[in-house]
């Protein structure tokens, strides 16, 4: 009997929805390789901030997986328009086609605008599962180290601060990164971004018979640096990470196909009040999208 009661009462919808409990559950970190420089690229809307004299309001940002180079230019508004321009103008026509994109499931990144566009310059197109964002970090830590530089110089009403923003990529492309023991621009473009000091210690302008011999040596020195260095500093860089990162990792009750589970959807919107159910379901588990992450269908909806 007791085990009938249990039962009935686990099966009450309305008390599953208002009562059940989230647990947090961190999954170990795993690593995934970053391909050759140009194939895959992270990008990001970071904003609104306070609008400036050319009328900007958000950065959109894009950095390059091998060799953290990034790309960012302040705009007024950031609709599907806006970023398929960037996406062609930034990247496709500087850089070349991307193998994939990496997005988030904001509506003008994810629409049918920048799906068409990513179909037509054959990019897979990937994005971060709901509440783990963490596949777009490197993007995320650019928009906080740009503006923790930016904030430094911008005046006192802060309506500048796209004058400081191309200076602020400037010295993140020309500094070395920890991750690849190398700078974003020495990797991309062959050589280190110069300092004006640097000009005063160096020989005058290149003639024209020397570019020969400068283009044997940035393939040598590119060859040397970015395809195996870079690569052996990026490995022991994830394995750091995941070492450092898998110390918080939690694992709670294994879940399989064909289990019955809850889903946790917060309401919002206008009228919600405390009183409102934050999980939906039941939902049956039909497949294993990997990474911790599952496919469900809702039972109560069909």
């Amino acid at each position: 009997m007791r085990a009938h009661v249990r039962k009935w009462v686990q099966a009450c919808r309305d008390c599953g929805t208002r009562k059940a409990k989230a647990k947090e559950v961190i999954p170990p970190l795993r690593s995934q390789g970053v391909g050759s420089p140009g194939d895959r690229w992270a990008l990001d809307v970071a904003g609104p901030l306070p609008v400036t004299a050319g009328e900007n309001r958000y950065v959109v940002a894009a950095v390059d997986y091998a060799t953290r180079y990034t790309v960012a230019v302040a705009v007024p508004r950031h609709t599907a328009q806006d970023i398929a321009q960037f996406i062609v103008e930034k990247l496709v026509l500087v850089f070349g086609p991307m193998r994939e994109l990496v997005l988030d499931g904001a509506p003008e990144l994810s629409g049918k605008v920048v799906a068409a566009l990513t179909d037509l310059l054959q990019t897979k197109q990937i994005s971060p599962v709901p509440y783990r964002p963490a596949l777009l970090g490197l993007v995320e830590r650019f928009h906080r180290s740009w503006k923790d530089m930016v904030s430094i110089y911008v005046a006192e009403a802060q309506n500048d601060w796209d004058r400081w923003l191309p200076c602020a990529v400037y010295a993140y492309n020309g500094a070395r990164h920890s991750a690849t023991g190398f700078s974003p621009n020495e990797l991309m473009m062959g050589r280190r971004l110069r300092t004006p000091n640097e000009l005063l210690r160096t020989a005058g302008v290149t003639q024209v018979g020397e570019f020969a011999e400068y283009h044997r040596k940035l393939v040598r020195q590119m060859a040397q640096c970015a395809a195996a260095a870079a690569k052996t500093a990026l490995a022991k860089d994830q394995l750091q990470r995941e070492k450092y990162y898998n110390r918080r990792e939690r694992h709670t009750t294994e879940f399989g196909v064909g289990d019955l589970v809850w889903v946790l959807r917060p309401p919002r919107g206008k009228g919600i009040t405390k009183l409102s159910h934050q999980w939906v379901g039941p939902a049956l588990i039909t497949e294993d999208a990997g990474f911790d992450n599952w496919r469900v269908v809702r039972e109560d909806t069909g």
